[in-house]
């Protein structure tokens, strides 16, 4: 579904051609000017929540005025980490492409943000660790964990020795290291790690931080791997609670739990349960994030199963548009 682009970005958008529009750069001072200008015009845009799927046609408009204007800072020797608020801008265009299933383009400019962070404001900056931490999540998203693993480390490694190891931004590192280790595959291991990050994340930040509940989450997994699947059924549940109280009823973060529910009862054999569960939950996706997106992709091929392990194959062949699979 596409949503109107906010007014206050139509308008830094037009302001930004405008700048260059009319301020022909005759020479590398003028061009530095007029980056100058335009990088500042984009920082000081009102943020807007990347989570939130009526945003994504705004963030789309900022991300083509960002992924240019990079370009252009650094043929002009502007630095892209200043002023504070364009970092931030940076890192919210990030987030956006990683939560809209556009990681691809996302590496390439976290790629491109981090190097110039680092050389520009220091490694360990905390916002330089930000960029490193989304081009890990953009990878890990893309399937490519094996190369997301040694930088989700590097993040936790710098910022525990800079922060602390209960530091918020630590805790959040190491919940995403979880993630990572529980998707290559090494579940003993992850385990441990994301059993030891809840514990710590709950004394730190609370059950209903989001960092706790991601954390849950991996903990969930991991026991879901493990074969503990009546475990991983009860954290899932308690989850699902936990984001229909902090995130809304039809949020992504709390349909997204919901779906994690009906995929564990699916997997302890009651298939009639998920499919209740999935039947509900696909129009609510679809009408959130759009037939495109990965959440309703997935939700409809778990529809689809489920119906199939329940014998009702006209039905499941419904689900795929009437086209059934062979």
């Amino acid at each position: 579904m596409t949503h109107p682009v906010d007014p206050a970005v139509s308008q830094a958008h037009a302001d930004v051609i405008a700048l260059f529009r009319e301020n022909p750069a005759d020479g590398p001072a003028e061009l530095a000017a007029v980056c100058r200008a335009a990088r500042d015009r984009l920082a000081a845009l009102p943020p807007l929540d990347h989570r939130d799927p009526r945003t994504w046609s705004s963030y789309a408009l900022i991300t083509k005025d960002v992924q240019t204007l990079i370009g252009y800072l650094r043929e002009a020797g502007v630095p892209s980490s200043e002023p504070e608020r364009f970092r931030a801008l940076l890192i919210q265009v990030l987030c956006y492409l990683y939560e809209a299933d556009d990681a691809a383009p996302g590496m390439l400019l976290a790629e491109i943000v981090h190097r110039d962070w680092e050389a520009g404001i220091g490694e360990t900056h905390h916002d330089t660790l930000r960029a490193l931490e989304r081009l890990a999540a953009c990878l890990f998203a893309e399937g490519d964990a094996e190369k997301a693993r040694p930088l989700f480390e590097r993040v936790l490694l710098l910022r525990s020795r800079t922060f602390g190891d209960d530091d918020p931004s630590a805790l959040l590192a190491a919940c995403n290291l979880g993630a990572c280790i529980t998707q290559l595959g090494e579940h003993r291991e992850a385990f441990r790690l994301n059993e030891d990050t809840v514990r710590r994340c709950e004394r730190r930040l609370g059950k209903d931080h989001e960092t706790t509940i991601l954390a849950s989450g991996n903990l969930a997994s991991s026991l879901l791997r493990l074969g503990q699947l009546r475990k991983a059924l009860a954290r899932y549940r308690d989850i699902h609670k936990r984001r229909r109280r902090t995130s809304g009823e039809n949020s992504l973060l709390t349909l997204g739990a919901e779906a994690n529910v009906a995929m564990t009862l699916d997997k302890l054999g009651d298939h009639e349960a998920a499919r209740a569960i999935n039947a509900d939950l696909l129009p609510k996706f679809q009408r959130t994030a759009g037939k495109d997106h990965s959440s309703t992709k997935r939700t409809r091929s778990r529809l689809e199963a489920n119906l199939r392990a329940l014998g009702r194959d006209e039905e499941a062949d419904e689900v795929n548009g009437g086209i059934p699979k062979f």
